[in-house]
């Protein structure tokens, strides 16, 4: 897990930070794993041995400690590429090495431990529920701290060493001693159960229950996910706690079955474990929406934390124990342990690899979350119970209703007259919704709303589709300063108020950056974006990264709902888009109206980070109280005058000097603010309580189209 977090975020100085870049390093991860897993088990057939252990173990150590120098090496390499294949190339030369290596460690350890063939679930439940804890404390300690705060570097580093220690003591161990240490082969019972000698070699179709439960583990992790956003958000901390939870769930699953499958091995276990597992996925879409409204009053982190485990714990607890199971049914042998949990994990892992992109890219975009979980939970569900039945096991039936009430469950209300759903879409990169509001709390509007994962991005009237959030007409009169035919680059095109403002109010040649395809596509359809617009489908980092062309002004204007990108607001990207600027040309970035205490710090880096850059760098909030508000900080290579504009700001329908509104540079106080750098991705984690302050508006929006009858979730 250290290494999966460590390379997404090696990654994302070039190619970003998006789930792009996070499914591919899955997937290659995932498959290292897969390979790891088939050659563990292969070499532990033949010769089981510490050597080898500690010899792979080493191997780990070197390719970790240089995972900063294969990242600059990859990402020169696939330079030019397209973004998605640049992104595959380059976490598979990056992770596939070290993950292999990782894979091959469990099988070993499971061959060498075994030595009866009644212990060998146990064993192997174990050895991988060890394993998973491993998987959580990186995953929290690193990937929310660690990384962050002390750096990519300095954390590959101590990952390194801390591998490299235990192949180190061995060695000197061996030369202490000054003779092989090495454990020959263990002479274990070869004694088959009574059970197994009766039924002999266990069929190899068992096989396919390794594949379910890979498969139906990965597509949980990501429904899961893709159901707690619409109120909780999508960024790292929400997935962190959707991956915690998932390994949580998965350890006690491994360990329980171990223990249970050594004392109950009989043929009737596995098929009561997967039927429960089944009910629980069939009821996700159920207990998704009453959790998140049961909790709605809780304080955002703790709700989170109760939904994520109320939801992803039961379920995947039952398959965790699946592969425990099948190795202890086809270890006819203490001897094949160890390469029948390879061949276990291996195929597991596989169809995982398998099940992510068709569910990511395919099912869900296609079908939503509610009927892809439903089906989920029959195909775990339907081949045990048919089984049980079959078996006069006529308790199973208890299966039946519960089946039932899901599907009757899908039936929502329709939106009441009070909103409207234009458009509703459900993808990897988030849930997208249009909605027209009539009313709202009692106040007549007359309003379209673009929502990712329900956090607004785009806000309009309806029948002008003037833009109703301050920033468009202050951001407007800012760049009027510029003259006509000005070339822009905006990142972040959501509704696309800004970008017409820009082609069609000030006469610029406009290039708009946007990583959802969607999101074009409904800026075109619900806010009448101007075709004259640019569009370009890709990451803000990595056009960076990549263009050569020069701009008269540059806006960010880039969020995953409530959370900054990370990687696009480093000194490195700053200076990058520096270099892209003409000489008279402007930085503007848009951030949220935070700045005092803590719940700005955020923004105060951003600042700091713009002055570290080389540019001149001048502070504007919007009227309105800090969460109600934007800054824009707007940043030259020069001074710059803004008392002369083509386009004067009104407000109150009066005209007023906008140069008059930037904030006294001597008030700011940056004491505590942090130069952002790519080796410290640290934004996401300062931008916590403004992000969490900024939510709640949103989440209380949420709840009021839920009462219209607006679900979560389709």
């Amino acid at each position: 897990m250290a290494v999966e977090l460590m390379g997404a975020k090696l990654v994302a100085p070039f190619y970003g930070g998006s789930v792009y870049v996070w499914t591919a390093v899955l997937t290659i991860t995932v498959l290292g794993l897969t390979l790891g897993y088939y050659a563990g088990g292969r070499l532990s057939k033949k010769r089981p041995s510490e050597t080898a252990l500690f010899i792979i173990l080493g191997i780990s150590a070197v390719l970790v400690l240089a995972l900063p120098l294969t990242a600059s090496i990859s990402m020169a390499l696939t330079r030019g590429m397209g973004l998605i294949a640049g992104i595959c190339i380059t976490c598979f030369l990056l992770l596939l090495p070290p993950m292999l290596c990782f894979g091959m460690v469990g099988p070993l350890v499971v061959s060498l431990m075994s030595l009866r063939l009644e212990s060998v679930g146990k064993t192997a439940g174990t050895v991988y529920f060890t394993s998973t804890l491993g998987g959580i404390v990186a995953t929290f300690c690193l990937g929310l701290y660690f990384i962050p705060v002390t750096g990519l570097r300095l954390c590959a580093t101590l990952t390194g060493l801390a591998l490299g220690a235990l192949p180190a003591a061995y060695s000197i161990k061996l030369l202490l001693v000054g003779k092989k240490q090495d454990v020959q082969p263990v002479k274990r019972s070869k004694r088959l159960s009574k059970k197994s000698t009766a039924k002999g070699l266990v069929k190899r179709s068992i096989y396919l229950f390794a594949v379910l439960e890979g498969a139906t583990v990965m597509a949980v992790e990501l429904l899961a996910a893709r159901m707690v956003a619409p109120y909780f958000g999508s960024s790292l901390y929400v997935w962190g706690t959707v991956i915690g939870f998932t390994l949580l769930a998965l350890a006690i699953g491994y360990f329980a079955g171990g223990v249970i499958v050594d004392k109950y091995s009989g043929p009737d276990t596995l098929l009561w474990v997967l039927l429960t597992a089944s009910v629980f996925l069939i009821l996700m879409h159920v207990s998704s929406p009453l959790l998140t409204i049961a909790f709605a009053n809780v304080s955002p982190g703790a709700a989170l934390i109760l939904v994520s485990m109320a939801l992803i714990l039961p379920p995947l607890l039952f398959m965790g124990m699946v592969p425990t199971f099948l190795i202890r049914k086809v270890s006819t042998t203490a001897d094949s342990a160890g390469s029948n949990t390879g061949l276990v994990y291996a195929i597991s892992s596989a169809s995982g690899i398998i099940a992510l992109p068709v569910f990511g890219f395919f099912i869900i975009p296609r079908y939503g979350l509610t009927l892809p979980s439903i089906v989920t939970g029959l195909a775990v569900g339907l081949i045990p119970f048919a089984k049980l039945i079959a078996r006069k096991k006529y308790a199973s039936l208890w299966f039946v209703p519960f089946v039932l009430f899901s599907f009757w469950a899908t039936k929502t209300q329709h939106p009441g007259k009070n909103v409207e759903v234009q458009y509703y879409s459900e993808g990897l990169l988030g849930q997208l919704l249009v909605a027209d509001v009539s009313d709202y709390r009692g106040q007549e509007l007359n309003e379209r709303y673009l929502f990712v994962n329900r956090t607004g991005q785009t806000w309009v009237d309806k029948e002008t589709f003037k833009p109703k959030w301050d920033y468009a007409s202050y951001v407007s009169s800012i760049c009027s300063k510029l003259p006509e035919k000005s070339n822009a680059l905006i990142l972040g095109l959501g509704g696309g108020a800004v970008a017409n403002i820009f082609q069609n109010t000030l006469g610029f040649n406009v290039d708009a950056v946007e990583l959802d395809e969607r999101i074009a596509e409904v800026a075109r359809q619900y806010f009448p974006l101007s075709n004259k617009v640019n569009v370009v489908v890709d990451d803000a980092r990595h056009y960076l990264e990549e263009s050569q062309k020069k701009y008269d002004v540059i806006l960010f204007d880039v969020y995953r709902g409530e959370a900054p990108p990370p990687h696009v607001f480093t000194l490195e990207s700053l200076t990058k888009t520096k270099s892209l600027l003409k000489e008279d040309g402007l930085i503007i970035v848009n951030f949220n109206g935070f700045w005092e205490g803590k719940t700005g710090q955020a923004a105060r880096s951003i600042y700091k980070t713009l002055l570290a850059a080389g540019l001149e760098t001048r502070m504007l909030p919007t009227p309105g109280a800090e969460a109600n508000r934007n800054i824009l900080f707007v940043a030259s290579m020069k001074p710059q005058d803004f008392h002369t504009v083509r386009s004067p700001l009104l407000l109150h329908g009066k005209q007023v000097d906008i140069g008059t509104l930037f904030y006294d540079p001597r008030k700011l106080d940056l004491n505590d603010a942090v130069v952002l750098t790519d080796d410290k991705p640290i934004l996401e984690l300062l931008n916590i309580p403004a992000g969490n302050a900024w939510r709640k508006a949103y989440a209380e929006m949420t709840k009021t189209f839920y009462k219209e009858g607006v679900p979560l979730f389709r």
